[in-house]
């Protein structure tokens, strides 16, 4: 089933959606016709799968981390690079990017995908209550400036698809994180 999955994302990734054939996903997974079908109904229920995957392996990958961020001057900084970095860029951000577009039109893609993402972000949530807080600003709450920083990371990812300048990206980041850092600060990194 693993093979499957990251046979899925990898077709995804150098494909896009709609190249993404179940007989591309096979040969590359190494799996029969016949094989797949134990394990999902349709070739959206795979890719759902595949999503869901994708989005537990950027959860463990960001917690992964969260223990170092205290060992530097700028833990928000850190944070911010590493999600840049590791989720904006390359396989990840063109996976998602692939997701996301398909979704807007393919309704029931869409449907597989909406818990996934919903589970996603409540344990994102989560992990920005436990490790994040808000400093002296009483109309907000940490979820919501930091989830507004991951829309607006999100956007200079995919606009570097385009307009692939990683400087200016950079200095962007850098000034977001200038506005944010007197609003937010790490804590409980021990966990």
């Amino acid at each position: 089933m693993r093979r499957l999955i990251e046979a899925t994302l990898d077709c995804l990734h150098d494909y896009g959606y709609h190249a993404t054939s179940l007989s591309r996903i096979l040969e590359r997974a190494g799996v029969s016709r016949g094989a797949w079908r134990h394990h999902y109904v349709s070739k959206m229920e795979l890719i759902a799968a595949a999503s869901e995957s994708f989005f537990e392996e950027a959860i463990r990958k960001a917690r992964d981390v969260v223990p170092d961020l205290g060992k530097g001057p700028d833990p928000i900084a850190v944070l911010l690079d590493f999600i840049w970095e590791n989720f904006y860029q390359g396989r990840n951000r063109n996976i998602w990017v692939e997701l996301t577009v398909a979704a807007r039109t393919e309704e029931d893609l869409r449907k597989l995908l909406a818990p996934a993402f919903e589970h996603f972000v409540n344990i994102l949530d989560e992990n920005w209550r436990q490790y994040i807080e808000v400093t002296g600003v009483a109309d907000t709450t940490v979820e919501k400036i930091m989830n507004l920083s991951l829309y607006i990371i999100g956007g200079m990812g995919f606009q570097s698809i385009v307009h692939d300048q990683p400087q200016y990206y950079k200095v962007l980041r850098e000034q977001w994180i200038k506005i944010i850092s007197p609003l937010v600060r790490m804590n409980n990194l021990e966990h």
